[in-house]
């Protein structure tokens, strides 16, 4: 009965809609300059908190390889606009540790936190974005780039189910993606039934205050993906002085 993938929501069309959607979100306000948070506790080595409206500009000098601009977006804008991958959250994932879907892509917010980023675009073949969080602790951000970390070693090994089918994601650590030193890296591959192959790559990167977050996804195993979302990256760490 199950002939048409997208109406029975089966696993593979959950993921297909969730690698080939771009984010819904509108555009922001025009960024605006902002004077930086004084750090609450003194620390050996004090690292500068950027405030939302900060960020906001920084993410708005980022730039498409045409020279134009996305929209900016921040706070519960930026969780907004990945719905599409929470789509996922109707499959049954295993294991359960990687239900949070970090590894597939979805931005992971921060109690607490600052935010702002571009909104999700299509380059190429596959849709990216990036994020900038501030406002907290160092260890508060590196506790979160460490969770990232340890889940590209935690979910290796995907199932995806739903209605009856079943699908499986590898994943695994990579280099190559933009040149900021300490970038932490991942590509996950999923096999959609019928022959299609999906890619999503994401990368994460501690800058002066500031975690750079960013990913890209294509429901094709097309070229072209760590190139793209390390452009951004570099743009975004570029612009963290």
């Amino acid at each position: 009965m199950k002939k048409n993938a997208l109406l029975g929501f089966g696993a593979s069309a959950l993921v297909i809609m969730a690698l080939s959607a771009c984010g819904g979100a509108t555009a922001s306000p025009e960024p605006a300059a902002g004077s930086a948070s004084e750090t609450a506790t003194p620390t050996p080595t004090p690292v500068k908190k950027y405030t939302n409206e900060e960020l906001v500009s920084v993410a708005g000098q980022i730039k498409e390889a045409d020279g134009s601009s996305r929209a900016v977006i921040s706070g519960q804008d930026i969780v907004a606009q990945y719905e599409p991958i929470r789509v996922l959250n109707k499959a049954t994932i295993e294991p359960a540790e990687c239900a949070d879907l970090g590894t597939l892509g979805m931005y992971q917010p921060l109690d607490g936190a600052t935010s702002a980023g571009t909104t999700r675009a299509k380059t190429g073949e596959f849709i990216t974005s990036v994020a900038l969080t501030s406002g907290v602790e160092p260890a508060q951000l590196q506790a979160s780039l460490d969770k990232s970390t340890a889940h590209i070693e935690a979910c290796k090994k995907m199932t995806l189910s739903a209605e009856g089918d079943t699908m499986t994601a590898s994943t695994e650590k990579i280099d190559g993606v933009g040149t900021v030193p300490g970038t932490v890296a991942s590509k996950t591959l999923m096999t959609i039934p019928g022959g299609r192959t999906g890619a999503i790559y994401n990368a994460y990167v501690l800058k002066n205050g500031v975690l750079i977050s960013g990913s890209a996804s294509s429901s094709e195993a097309a070229t072209g993906g760590p190139e793209a979302l390390g452009a951004l990256m570099d743009q975004a760490a570029a612009l963290i002085k």
